[in-house]
């Protein structure tokens, strides 16, 4: 081999050298489903003596015709069927129908601990108990007793509502959007405007109560995130949809009110509140929930598209970080700590989230 052979030979091997050792980057790390364990919860189950404390953090479910409470070690502490429609919280459920003139409360042990005495249809969460009443454009809040606490009575039919530690937030078909502290004063109201048709489709509150976020109108929707602002309310950021959906959508504050998420016709929405920076994550099918882990910030998402849903993981802030899909009638999802539960038709599942 010549001499200007051998420079050449050389001078590429610490070209191979230097791109190796500049290029070299650790593996990432990846997500991994593993089963705990699946418990049926397609009988009725009486709650066990001694305990009270199993209660403390009892995780409560519906699926099909049946609602309950179980443990995050597979535990089924209470279960029972309901004929009609139900709502079901941490603290207390309640079977109701469409015309319901007296509606039991009852708590996670079964026993009956109150009665509304209105007509309308109940609406339990972990922030508080609401109920719509007859006509869709009027709901009241509740105390724990099932008393009426306060009453807001609309002209235009509620179209999306959310809670939040701060209170809660209601949308209209008119495009109007009011949110209201715990002891019912008004906090925020505003119209977004822009569309053809105003009506909104989907809200929610920050924990703090000083955002909310919907998703707003026909013909020209858009994404709306407003902020508090003094007395008054200021859109901080929008974005107008390529793809229209119609029909009620989820919308969720992250704990940190760092991050929103909401369900557009093509997956999901993600907005940074702080840089207003915009993310889309392509998912198919109708999102059903969304739910966010309180240790790592995970966002799972429960989608369906015809016979089978489908669970996705949202990484902070975009990362679509993996999925699973499973055929079912009726599904259901809970996050708690570090643990995933899915619903499928009669039995629930344990999944937990490890990152290697």
């Amino acid at each position: 081999m010549s001499k200007k052979a051998r420079s050449f030979v050389l001078l590429g091997v610490c070209l191979a050298i230097v791109y190796i050792f500049f290029s070299a980057r650790p593996l990432g790390k990846e997500l991994h489903f593993i089963p705990a364990w699946t418990i049926d919860v397609s009988r009725p189950v009486t709650v066990p003596a001694d305990s009270a404390d199993l209660f403390e953090n009892a995780i409560p479910f519906k699926l099909g015709q049946m609602l309950g409470y179980f443990t995050e070690d597979g535990t089924v502490l209470y279960s029972t069927s309901f004929d009609y429609k139900a709502t079901v919280a941490s603290q207390y459920y309640a079977p109701y129908s469409t015309h319901s003139e007296l509606i039991p409360v009852f708590t996670p042990q079964g026993s009956r601990t109150a009665a509304i005495e209105k007509t309308g249809f109940p609406f339990f969460t972990d922030d508080g108990m609401y109920l719509f009443l007859p006509g869709g454009s009027s709901f009241a809040r509740l105390s724990q007793d099932g008393a009426v606490l306060w009453t807001y009575e609309g002209c235009s039919p509620i179209t999306a509502f959310a809670t939040s530690p701060a209170g809660c937030a209601a949308g209209f078909a008119d495009g109007a959007v009011i949110s209201f502290t715990n002891d019912g004063a008004i906090d925020q109201q505003f119209s977004p405007t822009g569309s053809r048709y105003p009506v909104i489709l989907g809200i929610a509150l920050s924990p703090a109560g000083d955002m909310v976020a919907c998703v707003s109108g026909q013909d020209k929707q858009r994404f709306i995130l407003a902020k508090k602002s003094g007395t008054h309310t200021e859109i901080i950021f929008h974005e107008y949809l390529r793809h229209e959906v119609t029909r009620q959508v989820p919308v969720l504050f992250s704990k940190n009110s760092e991050t929103v998420y909401y369900h557009e016709a093509d997956g999901v929405g993600v907005v940074n509140t702080r840089s207003h920076k915009s993310s889309h994550i392509a998912l198919e099918g109708k999102v059903l929930t969304m739910q966010e882990s309180e240790e790592n910030g995970y966002v799972f998402v429960l989608s369906r598209s015809d016979e089978d849903c489908t669970v996705s993981v949202v990484q902070p802030f975009d990362t679509h970080a993996g999925s699973f899909t499973f055929a079912c009638g009726s599904a259901y999802m809970a996050v708690q700590n570090h643990a995933l539960f899915v619903g499928r038709d009669s039995e629930i599942s344990r999944i937990d989230i490890v990152v290697q």
